[in-house]
């Protein structure tokens, strides 16, 4: 197909905020020998990054605040993640943490698992159809 390419897909979280947005996100490190990801919180001016492929809206609880959501992660230690052997995981990471926001009715758990869960299961790509792949994961120190 022209134009389309196999994505090397990335995952992270995006808290929508008035003006902008909050990414909650959990990326490999640089150096390869070391498999602690490096957890990063960044303020944007926009609410989508025009290099997403694909989101998934899942609606923060009514009063629920991005500091609530950070100090969640921070207190469960899933801000402490070793990507796999081959530097990824992302994906369980975000699976790991939203079930916990679910669980914490931070966000709607059934939402997690009837929305997310299942488009979690498929790398997405530019003019391609989504292709299933085996989620790897990694773990929590």
């Amino acid at each position: 197909m022209p134009g389309a390419a196999v994505s090397q897909n990335h995952w992270t979280i995006y808290l929508l905020v008035p003006g902008g947005s909050v990414q909650l996100n959990m990326k490999t490190n640089i150096n390869a020998s070391i498999s602690r990801g490096i957890f990063e919180v960044r303020e944007h001016a926009y609410e989508q990054s025009n290099s997403a492929v694909r989101y998934f809206d899942l609606p923060a609880a009514q009063g629920v605040l991005v500091d609530y959501v950070e100090r969640e992660i921070r207190s469960q230690r899933w801000d402490q993640y070793n990507m796999n052997e081959n530097g990824v995981g992302c994906r369980w990471w975000i699976l790991t943490v939203m079930r916990g926001l679910g669980q914490k009715n931070y966000v709607n758990p059934s939402k997690v698992e009837s929305e997310l869960v299942p488009a979690l299961e498929y790398n997405y790509s530019r003019n391609l159809t989504p292709i299933k792949l085996e989620m790897k994961q990694g773990t929590f120190c």
